[in-house]
């Protein structure tokens, strides 16, 4: 695959913020958190989240709201996963087409993208863009339509089981699965590959990012 497209999840991947998720989630609601390990919440979004553990319909955007106030101040470069950033500087070097899907609200996806100091605005499916997000295929297949990327030659990069179910019902054929702390529930028996770096993918072999 000579010429490809790289579809990237957010959370997880372009920065390592689970665990911050989790610990803005129980400072502001610590009496629906109690029994709660971060790991079940992998994958979900802010809205599953509140539903699962608990949080009062009614209550829900006020806290949401504070979460996102919350985790935006506590946000800071050192949440990069390593070599993301030379990564995706060499693919505007090199003109290789790339997005971005999330199931987080939208304000946080440019929170999260905004460490990585781009040159243009985002291509972005955010979990606000989308009736269904992961693990249905609807915002993989929002994002290639948004970038008009053919299918056959994209590949994603994703760290739950959620996120790679979504985007192999999209029919993208290169799904590589890049673990991290909280990753210890995922099985990855869909991915293409389990990566311990991204240049362990191959297709990443031509581009010079190390």
């Amino acid at each position: 695959m000579d010429r490809f497209n790289v579809i990237f999840d957010i959370d997880g991947v372009i920065v390592d913020s689970e665990q911050l998720h989790f610990d803005v989630l129980c400072d502001l609601a610590p009496d629906y958190t109690q029994h709660i390990q971060p790991q079940q919440l992998i994958g979900l979004s802010l809205a599953e989240t509140l539903d699962y553990i608990g949080v009062p319909v009614q209550q829900q955007k006020e806290i949401t709201a504070q979460i996102v106030s919350v985790y935006k101040d506590k946000l800071s470069k050192s949440y990069l996963r390593p070599g993301i950033s030379r990564l995706i500087a060499a693919l505007q070097q090199h003109r290789i087409p790339f997005g971005f899907v999330s199931t987080a609200p939208r304000e946080v996806c440019l929170a999260n993208i905004g460490l990585l100091e781009l040159s243009e605005s985002p291509a972005l499916i955010s979990g606000d863009d989308v009736a269904r997000t992961k693990p249905h295929p609807d915002p993989y297949l929002a994002m290639l339509k948004l970038k008009s990327m053919d299918v056959h030659q994209t590949l994603v990069i994703e760290d739950t089981d959620l996120g790679i179910t979504a985007a192999t019902q999209a029919g993208i054929p290169y799904v590589y699965a890049w673990p991290h702390a909280l990753s210890v529930a995922e099985q990855y028996q869909q991915a293409t590959r389990i990566i311990g770096a991204l240049t362990d993918i191959p297709q990443f072999s031509k581009i010079n990012f190390v």
